[in-house]
């Protein structure tokens, strides 16, 4: 069964309608947290505390190898998380993939009326979130699909049979999210910062 799930490649276009809902799923999550930033922010302060606390952690040790490896490490295990959670069928997979996206829109909506939210796109997310994200909506999007070939198997196979091809999907296709957040990280630890300090702090 190893060698008939194919390359890494072959598992990522072979799942594109996953990858492509997951992605649905978090923009849903991104655009509801905008619109709704007041509403919800409730709901995402506990993650948004985290996301404070993970900051001053890094901050106090002032060291950017320091930062890149926290920065590392909670994404890691956020893309972890997913995965595993997809096995309960699917929908804490779903519910976590949405709520990230809420949580960027909820930032996003509550930004000061002197900065600029594209700027801070353009800035602050883009050059490390096109590695991040994509890698977040890859472990979301074979989580989602762990938990729901339980439900309807692949063609051709029992529910245990396609579990354990999905699994065997995840273990071949693991190295790609896993590099694309060791590069997001190195980014976020030391380009991100000099946008953000160079274009958009210290605007206005």
């Amino acid at each position: 069964m190893w060698n008939s799930v194919g390359s890494a490649g072959a598992v990522l276009k072979r799942n594109r309608g996953y990858i492509l809902a997951a992605a649905v799923l978090f923009l849903i999550g991104w655009v509801t947290g905008s619109i709704f930033s007041e509403q919800l922010m409730a709901a995402v302060k506990p993650m948004l505390e985290k996301i404070a606390s993970l900051a001053e952690q890094t901050q106090a040790k002032d060291s950017v190898l320091y930062t890149a490896g926290v920065i590392f490490m909670n994404n890691l295990t956020a893309c972890a998380v997913m995965v595993l959670f997809g096995c309960l069928l699917a929908l804490p997979t779903v519910f976590s993939l949405v709520l990230n996206g809420m949580v960027i829109g909820v930032l996003f909506g509550q930004l000061d009326h002197g900065v600029s939210a594209w700027e801070l796109i353009v800035y602050g997310l883009l050059p490390h979130g096109i590695f991040e994200l994509p890698a977040l909506v890859i472990s979301a999007a074979l989580g989602i699909k762990l938990g729901l070939v339980l439900l309807v198997p692949l063609k051709g196979k029992t529910r245990l049979e396609s579990f354990g091809f999905t699994w065997l999907e995840v273990v071949k296709a693991a190295w790609v999210p896993f590099a694309m957040l060791i590069v997001a990280a190195g980014v976020e630890a030391t380009l991100t910062p000099y946008l953000l300090e160079k274009f958009v702090l210290t605007q206005g």
